[in-house]
């Protein structure tokens, strides 16, 4: 379970843009092929956050769906069902652009 490791340098990165302020909610976006289990992950975090910045905050999981831009049209579309080949003109020639990422996408400090 590697959302254990993730959340470690989560926390270091928030508790260094937290400046020791309390921290009441965090964002990450995860992607559906980043290899990370939204529920465990939110497990981890609740574990790790006690005696934190973070030991009140609340985690917010934003799903992101797999996106691929087809290169043979460059029709940008939403996949379903890790069908990679492209809804418009059938090619598989298509690259993800987004679906992959993990990251915290904000920090909110409590005042």
């Amino acid at each position: 379970m590697h959302e254990l490791s993730v959340v470690q340098s989560m926390m270091k990165i928030i508790e260094k843009h937290a400046k020791n302020k309390e921290v009441a909610k965090v964002a990450v976006k995860i992607g559906k092929m980043s290899g990370i289990e939204p529920y465990f992950l939110k497990e981890s975090f609740d574990f790790f956050k006690e005696n934190t910045v973070c030991k009140n905050a609340e985690l917010e999981i934003i799903e992101c769906e797999i996106k691929i831009k087809c290169k043979s049209c460059g029709a940008e579309n939403e996949i379903k069902d890790f069908d990679f080949s492209c809804p418009v003109c059938g090619s598989l020639k298509t690259e993800i652009i987004s679906g992959e990422e993990m990251h915290i996408e904000y920090i909110e400090i409590k005042e």
